[in-house]
């Protein structure tokens, strides 16, 4: 279930279904105690609990990601890991389906979420946004350093212009008993609360109970999930290839127009491009290494 956008000063935005049509199985148990399974929602009687099991498909056969150290490039962004202790009393297999209450202004969901285990801040939930985003202020909490060689992904704000804004991965994110290791958010400086999109809640099926503020999240496995490759969908890694090469063709574009003043202002408008694109080539070749390893089609980057 789509939870509605709230209105922020920056519009993210919206990843398109990157999830490929595919029959969910759903189980309910009758009066009688008898289990029933069907792929069709509409013989689920009305009342029903329901527990829903998406399609899965076969483990990614892509071939292994280079050692780093062989190339000498930087070593990609560790990965989210979904990691979940039960609750006192409770067995590990009940501790995969997580009920959480939510605070709820006209159409806005709001969690309040625990970050790297030290710093707290609201987040609205928008599970169709395609990215993460935190509030510099947190940032700067959890003495994350925002370098310039920090990657950065382009955003449109209230103006309408595109901004380059820093990413960064937030080592812990616990909200209730969910508790997810290296998340990737973009940082804002204009915002006073996070949010929670489509790479963080495609962990989960979700399920929404507004009369009793309750947002229900029951684990999958994405390794097994269509069309989800490293926790993100087609839209997203499309996004983030495009961007890139955006840019790299802007810089290379930028050297036609070397200015004249002199020799010294040609030569330090050369040199600055010289490092914004070895910059951006040296994201770009992070991006092609994390999406080798997750197994991302060559037509998606």
């Amino acid at each position: 279930m789509r939870v509605p956008r709230f209105a922020a000063a920056l519009c993210v935005a919206i990843c398109a279904s990157a999830l490929q049509a595919r029959a969910d199985l759903y189980r309910w148990v009758d009066a009688d105690g008898q289990v029933h399974v069907s792929d069709d929602q509409s013989d689920v009687p009305p009342g029903a609990t329901v527990t829903v099991q998406p399609t899965r498909r076969p483990a990614s056969s892509a071939p292994a990601s280079p050692d780093p150290s062989a190339s000498g490039k930087a070593p990609a962004p560790p990965r989210a890991v979904l990691s979940v202790a039960p609750a006192p009393g409770k067995s590990p297999e009940l501790a995969r389906v997580h009920v959480l209450r939510f605070q709820q202004a006209g159409q806005d969901i709001s969690l309040n979420v625990l970050l790297g285990e030290r710093a707290t801040c609201d987040f609205k939930v928008d599970t169709g946004a395609s990215v993460n985003t935190v509030p510099r202020r947190v940032v700067k909490e959890l003495g994350i350093e925002i370098k310039r060689d920090t990657p950065r992904i382009s955003l449109v704000g209230i103006s309408g212009k595109p901004a380059l804004v820093p990413v960064v991965v937030i080592p812990s994110v616990r909200v209730g008993t969910v508790y997810v290791e290296n998340v990737e958010m973009a940082v804002l400086d204009t915002m006073s609360s996070g949010l929670l999109g489509l790479p963080f809640f495609n962990r989960f099926k979700v399920q929404i109970d507004s009369a009793h503020g309750e947002l229900r999240l029951t684990e999958v496995d994405l390794e097994k999930v269509d069309g989800i490759y490293g926790g993100m969908g087609e839209a997203a890694w499309r996004q983030r290839f495009q961007q890139l090469q955006a840019r790299l063709v802007a810089i290379r574009k930028a050297r036609e127009s070397v200015p004249e003043e002199s020799e010294t202002i040609a030569q330090n408008f050369l040199d600055k491009l010289d490092r914004e694109e070895a910059r951006a080539q040296a994201e770009l070749d992070e991006l092609e290494d994390r999406a080798q390893e997750a197994g991302v089609p060559a037509n998606w980057r």
